[in-house]
């Protein structure tokens, strides 16, 4: 297929309103072929342009390859950033993959709300990719390679290319008589994406000429069924989520399939921010604590998270830090505090139902961690009650419950924030209150 202006348009066309993109530019043939062609439709852009490189000083050329981006972009009246990186590698981590990974981040906070950043991947880096994600073993979400477009906070990531051939882009190149750098670690065999595209796919292609194109076009059909399974993990979820969302009830998920609780706790994990377990983490949630037994306390922790089982309720949360917490914090200046071993910060504010005014202004304010035997009088009841069993009424899990700060106003409990104030501190009805709040993270 031949690469034109007109092509490009009609794949542009697909993509988010927005009002500015930015293009990766490497100076690399993709890159100039992707940057020449939105220069020749600029004036039919809904968009203004700008283009950002990336400087990571990983080959001695870099500095004249920024030289290139900058020539270039000053003869297209193109406004150009560039991003200098210094890569920190952890023991056995990919440079490659490190490399990609800052890439990306640094250009991500380039971005605004919405923005669009264009890259110049094209058919043939998909057919590589998905190759390189069945050797791993990899997913649904693996196998979908990837998509034309993609949330990339703070705005959208897109691949306008994505359809088209290395050959067209090299034929574009050659007839408008483009000028590009050539990065020599493409052609280093140690790196497993360059031995695919060197070694593998010539092969493959001398038997499967079109191997690239249908590929690239597996790789579509695996985004298409991701999308139906995303969906369906989305109608699943809603059906098994407690109603304040703060857990999953196991009852309802263990009337699932097996596959379809796998797919529904990847989403969850997903629209929570957290890394997806190996396959292996993954059974061993499903065996271990949706399937285990129901007086059992299983833990499975991964990545910093950690998902756990309480009264027939799945839980999600982050792995809590070893530091003990001390017995007593003075709460000095009485308007906000940062407490220890990562439990987030207390701060107040104005409020109904709160601790009168003129008991907090006046008292020594101190917050401490529960060691057992607490007891409150909460406002409104006629007998005191003890906090532990308290705690089993709201439901708060066991292993949370000597994490929760409890607030002393001169030695005496007054509150626990977000749950009640205790008598004979809680303000009267008018009175001026103060509410303690808890930021937990």
């Amino acid at each position: 297929m031949t690469l034109t202006t007109n092509r490009l348009l009609e794949n542009l066309k697909q993509l988010p309103p927005a009002e500015h993109a930015h293009i990766a530019f490497s100076g690399g043939l993709d890159s100039c072929v992707l940057l020449h062609l939105l220069v020749s439709i600029r004036h039919e852009l809904p968009w203004t342009l700008q283009a950002i490189h990336v400087h990571h000083g990983l080959q001695a050329e870099a500095d004249r390859w920024q030289a290139h981006c900058e020539t270039v972009c000053a003869t297209y009246d193109i406004p150009l950033t560039t991003l200098s990186l210094k890569l920190n590698l952890t023991a056995g981590e990919s440079l490659e993959a490190a490399a990609r990974e800052a890439r990306y981040g640094a250009m991500a906070e380039q971005m605004g709300s919405g923005d669009l950043l264009l890259t110049a991947q094209h058919r043939d880096d998909q057919a590589e990719t998905l190759l390189l994600q069945l050797l791993r073993g990899s997913g649904p979400a693996g196998l979908a390679a990837m998509p034309a477009i993609s949330r990339f906070d703070p705005g959208w990531l897109a691949r306008p290319l994505l359809d088209m051939s290395r050959d067209a882009l090299e034929a574009y190149a050659a007839h408008h008589q483009l000028d590009w750098q050539d990065d020599p670690s493409n052609k280093d065999l140690r790196f497993d994406r360059n031995y695919i595209r060197h070694e593998v796919m010539p092969l493959l292609k001398s038997r499967w000429p079109a191997a690239s194109t249908t590929l690239s076009r597996a790789a579509r059909f695996s985004g298409e069924l991701l999308n139906l399974a995303n969906e369906e993990a989305a109608s699943d979820l809603a059906a098994v989520r407690q109603q304040d969302e703060s857990g999953i009830l196991i009852p309802a998920l263990q009337a699932l399939s097996s596959v379809r609780q796998r797919n529904l706790l990847r989403h969850w994990l997903l629209i929570s921010g957290v890394p997806t377990p190996h396959s292996k983490k993954l059974a061993r949630i499903e065996r271990e604590v949706v399937k285990g037994r129901p007086d059992a306390n299983p833990l499975v922790a991964w990545g910093g998270w950690q998902i756990r089982r309480f009264r027939d309720v799945l839980l999600l949360d982050r792995v809590t830090a070893d530091e003990a917490v001390p017995a007593t914090l003075n709460w000095d200046d009485k308007r906000e505090l940062q407490l220890p071993a990562g439990l987030g910060r207390l701060f107040t504010e104005p409020g109904e139902g709160g601790i009168s005014v003129d008991r907090w202004s006046e008292a020594r304010i101190e917050v401490r961690f529960r060691t057992g035997g607490e007891c409150c009088l909460p406002a409104g009841q006629a007998h005191h009650r003890p906090l532990k069993k308290l705690f089993q009424e709201w439901g708060v899990p066991p292993w949370e419950r000597s994490r929760l700060p409890l607030i002393y106003l001169d030695g005496e409990l007054a509150a626990i924030p977000e749950r009640l104030v205790c008598q004979p501190f809680a303000a009267l009805p008018g009175e001026p209150s103060i509410r303690v709040r808890w930021a937990a993270h």
